[in-house]
């Protein structure tokens, strides 16, 4: 586990217990332990006293305590999370933390149920001939284990492929395996449509940059809205 994905994963955790995320301090006393800091240093740091330092991280550890049902400190806290989030991803009890939400947007565009769909051109053999599907996973994290997500995996499929959802969310702790669950089921339901692209927000720089290279990968028009 890296530094920004503890981060994440303690954020969340105090997150789910106080309704606040974690403040510029708390950060820095998390950073400061995992990285072998002594409180002073980590005051000296933060232009604070290393008093106040050490009520803000007793306060973390309890917080991360009650939240994991264990006695979390400063000298065990980076193994601790290291070990959650392998357990994440193993333990059966914690499914229910990933959750799947459905937003319908686009009101205005050509209604879904409009939309040609794949097997419309199966019915038409001229067209299935000359339709050629166009995919782009390049950006897609060659991920493979997905743990016990069936469920899942039935319920995103029925939204997506029965039900015609244009926007599906899926929500969860960091490492619980949100980006595993999509990429599975790309793989499953990829030849069900005639584009399917995979971008990463995160490498993208700005949403024109974004809409341009999604408007690329659809063939010319001779007009475009």
């Amino acid at each position: 586990m890296n530094l920004k994905e503890m981060l994440k994963l303690a954020d969340d955790l105090v997150f789910a217990k106080t309704g606040q995320h974690l403040d510029d301090l708390q950060k820095a006393v998390l950073r400061g332990t995992v990285q072998g800091e002594t409180y002073q240093e980590i005051a000296d740091d933060s232009h604070c006293s290393e008093s106040h330092v050490r009520n803000v991280g007793s306060e973390l550890w309890q917080i991360l305590s009650e939240m994991l049902g264990e006695d979390i400190h400063k000298s065990n806290l980076r193994a601790t999370m290291e070990r959650l989030q392998v357990s994440i991803f193993s333990d059966n009890s914690l499914r229910d933390s990933v959750k799947i939400g459905i937003v319908n947007i686009c009101r205005e565009t050509l209604p879904f149920s409009d939309i040609p769909k794949r097997e419309n051109y199966l019915k038409n053999p001229e067209a299935t001939a000359t339709e050629t599907l166009h995919q782009d996973l390049s950006e897609m994290p060659d991920l493979r284990i997905c743990y016990d997500r069936t469920d899942e995996l039935k319920t995103l499929k029925q939204l997506v492929i029965q039900e015609n959802c244009r926007l599906v969310t899926i929500e969860g702790m960091s490492g619980i395996g949100k980006t595993t669950l999509a990429t599975e089921l790309i793989r499953e339901i990829q030849d069900e449509f005639d584009y399917v692209v995979w971008r990463s927000l995160e490498k993208c720089p700005t949403f024109a940059k974004l809409e341009t290279n999604l408007i690329d990968f659809f063939p010319s028009r001779q007009e475009s809205n």
